[in-house]
């Protein structure tokens, strides 16, 4: 196989002149500013979803602004004991307990309600501080992650509107969370992040996986794969993206092949046209969410489970995170 050519380092801003900076880089914008006008706050749409996994462990949290409402979700399965998740979500009208970084090597996300607190602030990758109901006990306790190459995107999703999105996966994680009287200890675990701001098109949909693992000799692996939401005109989406031992390389479309249950069968996922990715997904369990607030429509499924087979000729098998179907009108 070709060794893929190294991506190049992000410019500072977004545009040049009056020229956006379109392209795929291996280093994170430092500034992220896609409207300045405060009525056109409601048509960007922004995240930053942080996933956690150790060898006993997988922890998500998300904090989402739509514009008209911004929602907080997080989970945590055990894998020892291969129980169900734990969950807690909450929406804020308007996203008002919500606060967005400006971008995501710069300032603070937050979520601040009389349930739960959420922070990630940027710090050389982030810190996670966290205390969130999940079920009848509360996780609490502090991660970082730590900063490797990145996948940074700003791509064009038609007249008058791109996307910029941050993606990282098998970063190392540290730190000490605590779900009740339970230890979840992230010493030599690893991380996956998602920080998306878009001017996202009204009828938006994808398809989603992300992992962080270890292969068999524990070297550190992490994925982020997609479809239909940023292709290129070959049908190919631009952020997919493998990550050894925190170098990152690009990587060419795939198909996501869901079955009629995405919930409990399996998916397969398969590069377009190259024999780079041919993996297989068998989900342990999933989160949904159906929301219909008039103007802003949102359904979603996103099972968490195991993976199989080859990425690139490395063997992933065994490897947790999550795929996802999601659908919104925003």
């Amino acid at each position: 196989m070709t060794a893929p050519l190294p991506l190049p380092a992000a410019p500072s801003s977004f545009l040049a002149g009056d020229q956006w900076q379109l392209g795929v880089y291996r280093t994170p914008f430092a500034e992220a500013e896609l409207s300045a006008h405060s009525w056109r706050r409601y048509r960007l749409k922004e995240w930053h979803y942080v996933s956690l996994t150790t060898d006993e462990w997988y922890v998500a949290v998300g904090l989402v602004q739509l514009g008209y409402v911004g929602n907080l979700f997080s989970y945590a399965v055990d894998r020892v004991q291969k129980r169900s998740a734990v969950e807690y979500g909450s929406l804020s009208p308007l996203g008002r307990a919500l606060s967005l970084a400006p971008s995501s090597i710069r300032g603070t996300t937050s979520w601040k309600s009389r349930a739960a607190t959420v922070s990630i602030a940027a710090n050389d990758g982030w810190d996670v501080d966290l205390d969130i109901p999940l079920g009848a006990e509360r996780l609490r306790g502090r991660a970082h992650i730590e900063s490797r190459d990145s996948l940074a995107m700003l791509h064009r999703l038609g007249p008058g509107r791109v996307a910029y999105t941050h993606k990282a996966a098998g970063w190392p994680a540290s730190g000490y969370l605590e779900l009740g009287s339970r230890p979840i200890r992230l010493d030599g675990g690893l991380a996956a992040s998602d920080w998306t701001r878009s001017q996202a098109r009204r009828v938006t949909e994808w398809k989603w996986a992300s992992l962080s693992g270890r292969l068999r000799d524990r070297t550190a692996i992490g994925l982020n794969l997609s479809a239909d939401v940023y292709d290129d005109a070959k049908g190919h989406s631009v952020e997919n993206a493998l990550w050894v031992d925190g170098k990152v390389r690009s990587l060419s479309g795939v198909r996501f092949e869901m079955p009629s249950d995405p919930k409990t069968k399996r998916w397969v996922i398969r590069s377009l046209d190259t024999d780079e990715v041919d993996i297989e997904f068998e989900p342990l369990g999933a989160r949904e969410e159906h929301t219909n607030f008039g103007l802003v429509r949102t359904d979603f499924v996103q099972p968490y489970g195991r993976f199989a087979g080859r990425v690139c000729g490395h063997d992933i098998t065994g490897c947790f995170g999550v795929v996802e179907a999601h659908v919104s009108v925003w």
